[in-house]
């Protein structure tokens, strides 16, 4: 590969493009689970200025902005210790977003992601990883080839969505190189 992906922790000056990046990144793959195509309700409770300052006050919430050299090609949402189900809260990290634009998609950035996370993850001693993804769509599968197994069932929280579009799977990591 000719490129290299980097996670920028977000800081105070990156607020307005990590907000214009995760809105369109969202917008490019989730329109399909929204009356009318009208994203708002995730918009405004994910992307705002507002909505990040309350966010990085939380010390287990870790956001970045997903580069390619100096450009902006998506975003990372981590939380410290927070586990579901069987998965105990110590010692796991949920992936609570992880967008990229459209244009970036399918090249590899996603997979170099996900290897530099699992760094990040065991400089804090997490030992599993989880997420949810749609029941539909291409994201199930490149999870799945990256080692994450499904755990369990869920809907998509917002009332507003398509109610056909909303089941969602619960995926999970468990890292190589770390204890029980």
């Amino acid at each position: 590969m000719n490129y290299s992906t980097r996670l920028e922790p977000l800081s105070v000056a990156t607020f307005s493009i990590y907000c214009k990046i995760g809105e369109q990144a969202y917008r490019d793959h989730y329109l399909h689970l929204w009356p009318r195509e009208d994203p708002s309700p995730y918009i405004e409770s994910s992307f705002t200025k507002v909505v990040l300052k309350e966010e990085v006050k939380d010390p287990d919430c870790s956001h970045f902005v997903i580069r390619c050299g100096n450009e902006g090609i998506g975003i990372l949402k981590l939380i410290r210790d927070k586990g579901i189900g069987e998965i105990p809260h110590k010692g796991s990290m949920l992936l609570e977003k992880i967008y990229l634009l459209r244009k970036f998609t399918g090249k590899g950035h996603g997979k170099q992601v996900l290897e530099q996370l699992e760094t990040i993850a065991l400089q804090y001693d997490i030992r599993h990883l989880w997420l949810a993804t749609m029941k539909k769509g291409r994201a199930l599968q490149f999870y799945q080839e990256l080692g994450y197994s499904i755990i369990g069932e869920q809907e998509l929280p917002f009332e507003n969505a398509k109610p056909d579009e909303k089941e969602m799977y619960l995926l999970a990591k468990k890292l190589k190189g770390t204890g029980s």
